[in-house]
């Protein structure tokens, strides 16, 4: 699956700060990808909705539709988180000079999910109350798991530290000269980069790019098809003649 996907987007290179503005640019591009294991983040939702809807088939079986409606409905918020927050892209804004990559990266999550968040436990309530209201022989123990599902969202749609860091705003740079090993998975539409960073785990040049379990230590440069070839020229010109390039499927860590 490739991560970057087919649409364009703007490049904001013009709009960045960079820290290094007075070296002169070689190269600027700008790509939306999933960054992240699709699976691992999607788990916080795939859990409640699974759980919901068995409860809905339940309703069904019994040939309630009141307790069918009322756990479908916080399954398809469940679905809808997933494809909002688990498979939502990271906007990435390069820019290459002569001695460097500089990056800018964020989550490009829309304010309107974290406004829907709030307001949506208000309706789960309305729910409850008219399911009690025209049943008044449902069990608490019915109603418990929409109510839960209400409060949790409630208290992450209203939670600032929450949406802070799901649109966290990040900065990082990869000197050419310090690139030992290069992965290109060209099926997800990234080139992934063992580097000599300050902070390493492990040492750059032991990092064994067949090994998935070594992915880990590896950073990821995302392109488009269209931006493919020129990204790839730059990088291959930037690198030392002698550094490591396979091709291969990057893996990425299960909790994204």
């Amino acid at each position: 699956m490739r991560r970057t996907g087919w649409r364009k987007t703007p490049d904001l290179s013009d709009r960045m700060e960079w820290e290094y503005s007075t070296e002169p640019q070689v190269l600027t591009w700008t790509v939306k990808a999933i960054d992240k294991s699709i699976l691992g983040d999607g788990l916080p939702a795939m859990i409640p909705g699974f759980l919901m809807f068995v409860g809905g088939m339940y309703g069904l079986f019994k040939n309630d539709m009141e307790i069918s409606l009322m756990f479908f409905l916080p399954m398809l918020l469940m679905v809808f988180l997933f494809v909002k927050i688990g498979m939502e892209k990271t906007v990435f804004v390069y820019r290459a000079t002569e001695e460097r990559l500089e990056i800018c990266q964020w989550q490009d999550i829309p304010d309107l999910v974290f406004t829907f968040l709030k307001v949506f436990p208000f309706i789960v309530v309305g729910i409850i109350l008219m399911a009690l209201i025209s049943n008044p022989a449902l069990s608490i123990a019915a109603l418990a798991g929409p109510a839960l599902v209400g409060i949790l969202l409630a208290s992450v749609g209203g939670d600032s530290n929450y949406k802070a860091i799901y649109k966290r705003f990040r900065r990082d740079e990869v000197i050419w000269s310090e690139i030992r090993k290069a992965l290109l998975d060209e099926r997800k539409g990234l080139l992934a980069l063992s580097v000599d960073w300050e902070n390493k785990v492990i040492d750059p040049a032991e990092v064994d790019l067949a090994n998935k379990e070594h992915h880990l230590h590896l950073y990821p440069i995302y392109f488009r098809k269209d931006q493919e070839q020129a990204v790839l020229s730059l990088i291959k010109e930037k690198m030392a003649e002698d550094t490591p390039l396979m091709d291969g499927s990057y893996k990425y860590p299960f909790s994204g």
